[in-house]
């Protein structure tokens, strides 16, 4: 028996994370590193749920000894957090700044408006040891910077629930997820709402026949009964979203829009329910389902569009190589990038991307360098020159020592650019919050005095003139002005092939004052095309373009492309390339040279300078004579001058910002007629002059096509993106021009100065019923259900006005 206990005992598995025995008869487990591990109790596995739900099962494979298990004493929300107070998990998610502080970046569930972003900020701005806190709200994400002497991990955690959401480290994969899992919800809440407001509108069509024809009592009972269960599970289930916001911002004295819609879609059911139990007054339930459904589908739309947009740029480092190549004991080997060192010496193969930051060791090559500054032609690179991650070596093999991890790497400082210009807009909308807050406290009060006045005049009324005044002064009218007009201009652009992205865009672009350009890829094709040849000896212009073909033909320069289209004729014989010079090759008997001008000179002292320096000039020579200059250019797209002569016709003032420092783009912005032009420009330089004019009250658009756009057109008032834009530029784009006619930039901007003036005149509207309405419910004029009805033709007044926006472009004339 002692054997057979002993062997029994020696079976027991101990509980994965903190190594106690488990009990018999528990059969806890949680999955880690794709197996099922043994809990002893349901702390620890909230706790290991939690740590590899984070994507943090490495801390298991890394700790020297067993987690402590959680104290039955401590607070269940304060308990799941303290494992974050361990470094070994931090790693992923926080840095160390050089004062000391601590920033961490971390994933929050169930923030849905601008008001949650401000609810979360200024509750964290207050509490000691925090120096910064930012919620970006199309990422979900918080950013908080604080001092660990002052303030531990786990309390920020604990704040942060104790608000109301889901704090958790932030991983694309984890937002990912929690977007699907988001998605799924309100897609659910939606449904029953659509699904009962089918159900209760049946029944209010009976109920309203009734009241016309007559229905006896007991079938008007049960009518209603079945509308009271039936709206109930839907206040509950789907508005519970409303009633949840506006008890959360009330815990904190903020006011925000969701408090008189939760209050409308409260008092008009539990009205309503009173009315059925009681036999007595009408019933609204119908009212009450429908507000509810329209306004989930609002919302709905408005979460699917950030949701759209945010999972195409949530890792830049994805675009680098899985693997690099390192010489380790005087070899080379294959290692995953993550394991690659400062200082270890790297080797970047021709046409390869490269991993890191490096400084050129051996070698002499030529880098694409569109990811930075949007042009098309390469840079030299040698001994002692520095190279970028996400950058294309294009020529020659490379060896390079690297500088850093991909944290400090050029590509990482481009993206926190991004996400830094993205904070910037949420400012605007904490703005509009305030300005609601004012109006809800409006509502409130106006219905308060007219509850007192009549609990004083006829008490047996109070409810009733009360809730004709809150439901009459709902903002639905003042909440869909905007959102109406903006949805049907955004219909009308889809049709003409631009893409509207954010609900403010078009609101934005209408004030614009400065329309600012990149070149290349923009304004620009974005490709070299031969454009001028001039002849230097008795070859004809076909013959030397012929030639030059021929040679080009050898190369995988981005010049080449410039030559695809031409029948190379000949094979040359014996063709040597020298990086970041031109080619050499044997025809004939004779030797022929194509590239540079130093490069052809060495080679033909005769070869006279170029005709002019407005085009990339390359020679080709052979060891007797020059033959040619052969000028390339970036074509002018066709409609650009329509553009920019529309532009200026309506008043806007032009710039153009391009990475190009060649004399380019002045001559560029000469042809076109723009005064301001700015050349050899990075993302941080065009940020900063966009942030310049804002700062004189300028609202500025930006157009652009690049990678290197992507900070500059998130941070614009407004921003385009052409067909041919990078993933990253279509993602921070407000606008997206699919069928790659720049003209669509103009016509967009007229058709969001319609759009303006329509929501101007629904404010109109809106107000005025308002203001005029309200008086006439306090004095008990209007009952409860005329105050629904008047609501709702409110309302569809607006959206009908809005619906003028889809006209087609010969109708809007007489807009």
């Amino acid at each position: 028996m002692t054997d057979s206990r002993a062997a029994s005992d020696a079976l027991i598995e101990p509980c994965y994370h903190c190594g106690e025995p488990v009990p018999e008869g528990v059969c806890l487990y949680t999955e880690i590193g794709g197996q099922a591990r043994s809990m002893c109790c349901p702390g620890c596995q909230a706790v290991a749920a939690m740590i590899a739900g984070s994507g943090l099962d490495n801390f298991y494979r890394q700790r020297t000894a067993y987690s402590e298990r959680p104290a039955a004493s401590e607070t269940p929300v304060r308990e799941q957090y303290l494992i974050y107070d361990q470094p070994e998990l931090t790693d992923a998610f926080c840095q160390t700044q050089e004062d000391g502080s601590v920033s961490a970046r971390l994933l929050l569930g169930g923030i849905t408006c601008a008001a949650c972003t401000w609810l979360i900020e200024q509750s964290l701005a207050s509490v000691p040891g925090v120096t910064e806190a930012a919620v970006n709200l199309q990422q979900s994400r918080l950013d908080i910077r604080f001092d660990p002497l002052v303030l531990p991990l786990s309390e920020i955690f604990t704040r942060v629930d104790a608000l109301g959401y889901r704090p958790r480290p932030f991983q694309a994969s984890a937002r990912r997820e929690q977007m699907r899992a988001e998605y799924r919800a309100d897609l659910r809440r939606l449904g029953v709402a659509g699904f009962g407001m089918m159900q209760v509108g049946m029944f209010a069509v009976a109920l309203h026949a009734g009241d016309i024809q007559g229905i006896q009592e007991q079938y008007q009972g049960l009518l209603r009964s079945f509308s009271l269960l039936v709206s109930g599970f839907i206040v509950y289930y789907s508005a519970g979203t409303f009633f949840r916001t506006a008890w959360r911002h009330l815990k904190q004295g903020a006011l925000v829009m969701d408090l008189p819609v939760a209050l409308a879609i409260g008092l008009a059911w539990l009205a309503s329910a009173y009315a059925t139990v009681s036999g007595s007054g009408q019933v609204y339930f119908d009212s009450v389902v429908m507000f509810t459904f329209f306004l989930l589908l609002g919302r709905f739309l408005e979460a699917r569009v950030r949701q759209r947009h945010a999972n195409n740029w949530f890792d830049a480092e994805s675009a680098l190589p899985d693997a690099v190549s390192l010489r380790r004991d005087g070899r080379w080997i294959t290692v995953p990038r993550s394991q690659a060192d400062q200082g270890e010496v790297m080797l970047v193969q021709a046409g390869q991307t490269i991993p890191a930051d490096a400084r050129v060791l051996s070698g002499n090559s030529a880098v694409r360098e569109d990811t930075f500054n949007g042009e098309h032609l390469p840079r030299t690179v040698s001994i002692g020159d520095t190279i970028y991650a996400g950058t294309v070596n294009v020529e020659a093999a490379l060896e390079a020592e690297i500088l850093g991890s991909y944290a400090q790497s050029r590509l990482a400082a481009l993206q926190r650019s991004v996400e830094v210009a993205e904070t910037e807009k949420p400012r605007l909308a904490k703005m509009a919050d305030r300005i609601a807050s004012w109006f809800v406290a409006g509502v409130l009060l106006v219905t308060s005095a007219t509850a007192i006045a009549w609990w004083h005049i006829a008490p047996e009324q109070t409810l009733w003139v009360a809730l004709s005044v809150l439901v009459i002064s709902c903002p639905c009218a003042l909440a869909l002005a905007t959102p109406a007009a903006l949805a049907s201009a955004a219909s009308a652009l889809r049709a003409t092939g631009v893409i509207v992205r954010g609900e403010n865009a078009l609101e934005s672009l209408s004030r614009t004052t400065h329309l600012i350009f990149d070149k290349t890829g923009t304004l620009t094709e974005g490709k070299l095309a031969i454009s001028r040849v001039e002849l230097l000896g008795e070859l004809t212009e076909a013959r030397a373009l012929q030639l030059a073909a021929g040679l080009q033909h050898w190369s995988n320069h981005p010049v080449s492309k410039a030559f695809s289209h031409i029948q190379p004729g000949e094979v040359f014989q014996d063709v040597n390339y020298k990086v970041g010079a031109g080619l050499q090759g044997k025809l004939d008997g004779r030797q022929y040279r194509v590239g540079s001008e130093s490069f052809c000179r060495e080679f033909c002292p005769a070869l006279p300078p170029p005709p002019d320096e407005q085009r990339y000039w390359i020679a080709l020579c052979d060891a007797q004579s020059p033959l040619a200059w052969i000028g390339l250019d970036d074509t002018l797209r066709a409609e650009a001058k329509a553009v920019v002569r529309s532009a200026l016709t309506g008043g806007l003032e032009l710039g153009l910002l391009t990475g190009d420092s060649s004399p380019q783009g002045k001559l560029l912005a000469r042809e076109l007629g723009i005064d301001d032009v700015r050349t050899g420009m990075e993302p941080q330089q065009k940020m900063q002059r966009v942030q310049s004019l804002q700062a004189t009250g300028a609202v500025v658009c930006m157009v652009g096509d690049g990678l290197n756009d992507a900070p500059v057109l998130s941070l614009a008032d407004s921003s385009f993106a052409v067909a041919g834009a990078t993933d990253l530029a279509r993602t921070q784009a407000d606008f997206v021009i699919v069928d790659d006619v720049l003209t669509r930039v103009t016509d967009t901007w007229q058709k969001a100065r319609d759009c303006r003036r329509i929501i101007l005149q629904n404010f109109a509207w809106a107000l005025g019923y308002n203001l005029s309405a309200i008086p006439l419910a306090a004095t008990g004029h209007v009952p409860p259900w005329a105050a629904a009805i008047g609501m709702s033709l409110s309302s569809l007044l607006v959206v009908a006005n809005s619906l003028r926006l889809n006209r087609s472009p010969a109708k809007e004339k007489g807009l």
